[in-house]
């Protein structure tokens, strides 16, 4: 997390941009005794913006215990920390359990992405996801978007935010920056 930290900072700084960066959280991190103060360590180190930082957590976390984790999310919400809540509708939480929790983002696990266009099944159950994300002021993001054909049928049922190849690979620093600056580019011609 720390290297990811300071180069999101980094290009914040070399780009004159602010954006939202994400960083997957695993369950063994987020359950480690000490995970809020190092959270704290590091975001203080990288001097990044609270505002601009997401949490990935899979759902399977957010059933592990319960009683543990609600206080500590409540925490980091508290810090200004955005909190996504990954892999949505693989694991078994509940509604009871997503009510409680403060988070700003639901992630539409990618495995539904793969079949949207040839499984009702699949479209289905991502519109029941977006209309409860929605009930619950939550911005929905699909995982795994390849297609334009994908990435239309998820804007026709609603979907907020959109990741995976049909915009780009997972990039190293230097190439990321690039293609930041090559976006910019095409938007200010």
């Amino acid at each position: 997390m720390s290297a990811t930290l300071k180069e999101m900072k980094a290009l914040q700084v070399e780009l004159g941009a602010s954006f939202q960066t994400s960083v997957n959280i695993s369950i063994k991190q987020f359950m480690e005794v000490h995970f809020l103060e190092k959270l704290i360590k590091e975001i203080n180190r990288s001097k990044l913006a609270h505002i601009s930082l997401c949490l990935e957590i899979t759902e399977s976390l957010f059933i592990e215990d319960i009683d543990y984790v609600l206080p500590l999310l409540q925490k980091i919400r508290g810090m200004g920390l955005h909190i996504s809540m990954d892999d949505f509708g693989t694991g078994y939480s509940s509604l009871s359990i997503l009510r409680k929790l403060p988070i700003d983002e639901l992630k539409i696990d990618k495995s539904f992405v793969d079949t949207i266009l040839n499984d009702m099944t699949a479209e289905k159950m991502i519109q029941n996801i977006i209309t409860i994300g929605k009930n619950f002021d939550l911005y929905i993001l699909a995982e795994g978007v390849e297609t334009k054909e994908q990435e239309a049928v998820l804007k026709s049922l609603g979907c907020d935010r959109f990741q995976g190849y049909l915009y780009a690979k997972p990039l190293r620093y230097d190439a990321l920056k690039e293609f930041f600056e090559q976006k910019h580019s095409e938007m200010n011609s």
